[in-house]
């Protein structure tokens, strides 16, 4: 009630605050001029005044000034400049409308803000990247993709191709926080992680995060991946898509009342699945595969400073694995919007359902079954920003989540099915958060942003819950007690506060040196004991023997523009960091994870610690050419001790992480040709990702008077022996010992690992070329054709090596190599606006 108050006194104290004497608020929106979509992060400068105004993320902007006249200039990246003057003898307000600039050149950019952002902006360890440049970047057959995109940006990785996910900075798949128009999302991916989920089409723009995250974002211990959706055009109807061999895509957009209420719709679904046949992995030849998503967002101006929306999504995947076994999932979420700008204060409310469904639905005669888990969230969230004139702007706000956790039901699906129903329990949880930000200007050449999260987290009944005995690894043996608790009960409590802390000092116009900490707590967890996730992992809930996650990240970095002769412009920065996990989740070997009500038994906590640098050089403008080259180094390590008894990972000694590349490099250009037709290409190097290798294999021996009772029944030597040798034996890990040994008649022997991820598989390489040829203008129907090659150099690089006895039981190995996509790619995509 306390919060409630307190921000009915802002909104009173800032609507009256503009009534100063002599002082007035102007305020206003900023649009582009053909589809009205507000701009964000477009600027208005004044003359005669040290400060301006910076638009938010719904277009608007708002300021407390002096009385008298101003000459004003708009500016916003891609576009042209538009000056104007005003005389403020009153609280006043506008709309400027932004034309798109003629300068094609200047798309292949990763910022969407005006070159220097890089250097003035506080925060560091940030990218941006507009639907433009998305689409001028080879892919994987014709089809621009988000994740691929950011890919090519330092400090992000993946494990390989046709692996769900993402690593940002040494840390996990699952704590990159990846919304869509405000919307969480637990699964990215189209066709087990080949493409992901978002229509490059109904894309404006997105904001990833790496280092300094804003308090207002929480929930995941790594980055922040924002992806905005477009709105309609208010003023006239249009439609756009493309055909690829991949999929088809169509959009729809435009006013249903003009000038007021705004729909665009967005659809796009795979033709056929023939493509999985030119693959050289025999098991992608036997699949089938489809999948389609579709978006929709309805915008409603209830007058130039107030607006709502309502937008939709809906994705969907089907995989089946040879003939026997279907994979899916599915996301489905539905989201309300209240945007306003109240005098100095910015108000943005947002409510939302979603409801993630996955799982796996055997076909085998006699075997049929389905399996559904899913997770259905429900949130509320008041996002606020306050002008404080020359003293920067405070950012505050709070949100409420609502989780039901269902892990599923393993049924029959047939009356002639052997399977046994097992049904598996739903958790229930909350997460509530309050933060407050403030970005301080500090003279002319410090500035600072700071601020506090505080995030809180319950697990609820109804549950079940296990005891085990103290001292000891939790195992079906050391299991004491049941513990039932009802709806009401709060069965287990975690919190924090999560600082956040940015500094950045301007040496010159060009340069500046930067800092930041900041902390990031993460209450759920996917669980996977595979190199790369699959979208049938399942997530779990913190509980009493899964704490929290939390990830304190430290950094630094220097940032200088420069000309050169020919007027191109060139952003250079290199950034540090280091990076301390708490509470990361590893497994006992041969984890098993799926339909297990004490999963807590395959699950031990540790710590992790990552470091690295990023070297980064952009051409943003030149005459024709543009592009970037990166350099990363970057390590991340996890140690996974024998705490109160439980399991030690590698011996307690530190290893690499899965996904631990040390070097990356990364190297996107795009050339125009001539006015219409223009080359892009993007070539990528790491190093190849850490891997536990067999270094022997040992033989097993047993008692000539035991052999019968102790191997067929678990190798348990009988009481009373008195151990002379020891002969390693049995799924239980007994020893066999006896004065009196012999081989086993049938010759059978064991693997010996080293250490776990002491190997590593070979490097990674690939090259992608694609040449775009642009419209003609002028024409009501614009066509355009993009022609791409994925992996020109038809690399095979390596997803995995596994190792089978090459003469049946002998103590002999053949190694092997599996490549996912081992072979060029060609794609032509036809694109087409009306």
């Amino acid at each position: 009630m306390r919060y409630a108050v307190l921000v009915v006194l802002l909104m009173i104290s800032c609507a009256t605050f503009g009534q100063k004497r002599g002082y007035f608020i102007f305020s206003g929106t900023i649009q582009d001029l053909e589809t009205k979509a507000p701009l964000e992060g477009a600027s208005v400068l004044f003359s005669g005044l040290s400060i301006g105004a910076r638009t938010d993320s719904s277009g608007h902007f708002s300021l407390t000034l002096p009385s008298r006249s101003y000459q004003m200039v708009f500016r916003s990246l891609g576009y042209k400049f538009k000056t104007g003057r005003i005389d403020l003898k009153e609280n006043a307000n506008m709309t400027v409308y932004l034309e798109k600039a003629e300068q094609i050149l200047d798309e292949v950019v990763i910022s969407a803000e005006k070159s220097e952002a890089n250097v003035n902006r506080t925060i560091m360890g940030v990218e941006k990247m507009s639907s433009k440049t998305l689409k001028k970047l080879p892919n994987l057959m014709g089809e621009a993709d988000v994740i691929r995109s950011i890919m090519l940006l330092p400090g992000v990785s993946t494990v390989g191709e046709g692996a769900s996910g993402f690593n940002v900075r040494g840390g996990n798949v699952d704590q990159n926080l990846v919304l869509l128009d405000g919307v969480p999302l637990f699964n990215t991916s189209h066709l087990f992680g080949f493409f992901t989920g978002f229509n490059a089409d109904m894309v404006q723009d997105l904001s990833l995060y790496k280092g300094g995250i804003p308090s207002m974002y929480g929930g995941r211990a790594s980055s922040v991946l924002d992806v905005r959706v477009k709105e309609g055009n208010f003023d006239t109807w249009g439609i756009q898509g493309g055909v690829g061999p991949i999929s088809s895509r169509l959009l729809v957009d435009g006013p249903l009342v003009k000038g007021k209420t705004s729909l665009i719709l967005g659809a796009r679904g795979s033709i056929s699945d023939f493509y999985l046949g030119y693959f050289p992995n025999p098991a992608l030849k036997k699949s089938k595969a489809d999948f389609y998503d579709v978006n929709f967002k309805l915008t409603h101006k209830i007058n130039e400073n107030q607006r709502i929306s309502l937008s939709g999504y809906i994705s969907h995947d089907g995989f089946k694995f040879a003939s026997d076994t279907l994979y899916s999932w599915q996301t489905q979420s539905l989201s309300f919007k209240h945007n306003a700008l109240w005098g100095k204060l910015s108000h943005n409310f947002t409510a939302f359902v979603s409801d993630y469904q996955y799982g796996i639905e055997g076909m085998k005669k006699g075997l049929e079954f389905d399996w559904k888990p899913s997770i259905k969230q429900q949130t509320v969230r008041e996002d606020l920003s306050l002008d404080l004139k020359g003293k920067g702007r405070v950012d505050f706000g709070a949100e409420f989540n609502q989780y039901q956790n269902d892990a599923g039901t393993f049924r029959p699906t047939s009356t002639s099915s052997e399977v046994n129903e097992f049904p598996m329990q739903v958790e229930n949880s909350r997460e509530m958060a309050i933060y407050v930000g403030h970005s301080l200007p500090i003279g002319k050449r410090i500035s600072l942003d700071y601020g506090l999260r505080y995030a809180y987290f319950q697990l609820l009944g109804p549950l079940q819950t296990y005891q085990y005995r103290l001292g000891t690894p939790r195992t079906l043996n050391s299991l004491t007690d049941t513990l039932r608790f009802a709806s009401s009960d709060v069965i287990q409590s975690y919190g924090g506060l999560e600082p956040r802390v940015s500094l950045a000092v301007k040496l010159d116009s060009s340069t500046s040196v930067k800092f930041g900490f900041n902390r990031m707590q993460q209450f759920m967890h996917l669980l996977s004991n595979t190199m790369a996730i699959s979208p049938v992992d399942i997530w779990k809930n913190s509980n009493a023997y899964l704490p929290q996650q939390v990830a304190d990240q430290f950094s630094m970095g220097v940032f200088k523009n420069f000309t050169n002769a020919q007027n191109a412009v060139f952003e250079a920065s290199a950034e540090f960091y280091y990076k301390r996990l708490s509470n990361v989740i590893d497994y006992v070997d041969g984890a098993a994870l799926y339909l297990n009500p004490t999963v807590e038994t395959e699950l031990v906590v540790g710590k992790g610690r990552a470091y690295g640098a990023e070297f980064f050089l952009k051409k943003a403008r030149g005459l024709r050419l543009t592009g970037w080259v990166s350099y990363t180094y970057a390590r991340s390590f996890r140690q996974v001790g024998a705490t109160d008894g439980q399991y030690a990972a590698n011996f307690g000694k530190e290893f690499p992480a899965n996904f631990d590349m040390p070097h990356n490099f990364k190297f996107v250009l795009n050339n125009r040709l001539t006015k219409r037709i223009s080359f892009n290409a993007n070539f990528t190097y790491t190093s190849g990702r850490p891997i536990t290798y067999p270094n022997g294999r040992y033989k097993i021996y047993a008692f000539n008077d035991l052999y019968d009772y102790g191997y067929a029944n678990g190798i348990f030597p009988r009481p009373g022996l008195t151990p002379t040798t020891y002969q390693y034996g049995g799924s239980n890990n007994t020893f066999l010992t006896s004065t009196t040994i012999r081989p086993l008649l049938d010759g059978y022997s064991s693997p010996s690992f080293t250490l776990r991820n002491q190997e590593r598989i070979p490097f990674y390489m690939r090259l992608d070329i694609g040449f775009t040829i642009e419209p003609k203008e002028g024409k009501r129907w614009q066509g355009s054709w993009n022609f791409s090659i994925y992996n020109i150099l038809s690399r095979q690089n390596a997803y995995s090596i596994f190792f089978r006895s090459s003469t049946g039981l002998i103590n002999q190995a053949r190694t092997y190599q599996l490549s996912v996509l081992g072979a060029a790619i060609p794609s032509v995509t036809y694109n087409f606006k009306f």
